[in-house]
């Protein structure tokens, strides 16, 4: 049975709490205090895939509501084997709840991260590793592991995609988190959350007597 997963995010001053459930049951993820505007919507432009390119609060939430559609079907699709295999780690990652909570919240937020969502079966398989960051206390979602792998992909449409895989206590199994395309002033690696690397002790030698 899979964890249970829940996330405070916040969308232009409104703050809300989501659990897992919530996600399954909501439809179309917008719920009664924060209604879309009709009279908004026919501002919104949409690429050639129907997915909102603006930052309104409008063509974010549509944007969440067309990720957790995608890969809640993707889920169901590959209900018998959720994973898709990384050439960089020789390894295959897990696609579960935590990432599609993790995406609706974050990679919503930018039109770019919910074109990498829609392409996540190209983006997790092509990313490589470029470091590991230690698991944040306070993410309540980040629990079930100890350590952050982070990966980029590079594509000339989408840019530099971060990719975050969680690698899963005492079993090792590599899970994915979360897929987004940074702005380019913020850092892949939060140098202060970068996993410290274990060196060996070095042998001394032993004086002679």
């Amino acid at each position: 049975m899979e964890e249970q997963y829940t996330y405070e995010y916040e969308l232009i001053d409104i703050t809300f709490e989501y659990e897992y459930e919530l996600l399954e049951d909501a439809v179309g993820l917008v719920r009664e205090d924060e209604p879309i505007n009709d009279a908004d919507t026919t501002q919104i432009e949409y690429d050639a895939d129907g997915i909102p390119m603006g930052n309104t609060q409008e063509d974010k939430l549509i944007r969440r509501e067309k990720i957790h559609t995608f890969i809640q079907q993707w889920r169901a699709e590959h209900r018998d084997d959720p994973r898709i295999f990384n050439n960089n780690l020789q390894e295959f990652i897990k696609v579960n709840q935590v990432f599609m909570l993790e995406s609706v919240l974050h990679s919503a937020i930018r039109y770019q991260s919910t074109k990498a969502i829609m392409r996540m079966e190209e983006v997790m398989a092509n990313a490589i590793k470029i470091g590991e960051m230690k698991v944040k206390e306070s993410n309540s979602n980040q629990k079930p592991f100890q350590q952050m792998l982070v990966m980029r992909y590079s594509d000339e449409e989408l840019g530099d995609v971060k990719v975050t895989v969680g690698v899963r206590k005492r079993t090792l199994e590599k899970v994915q988190y979360g897929i987004t395309v940074p702005s380019p002033d913020v850092p892949f690696i939060d140098n202060s959350m970068r996993a410290k690397k274990k060196t060996k002790p070095k042998n001394r030698k032993k004086r002679p007597k």
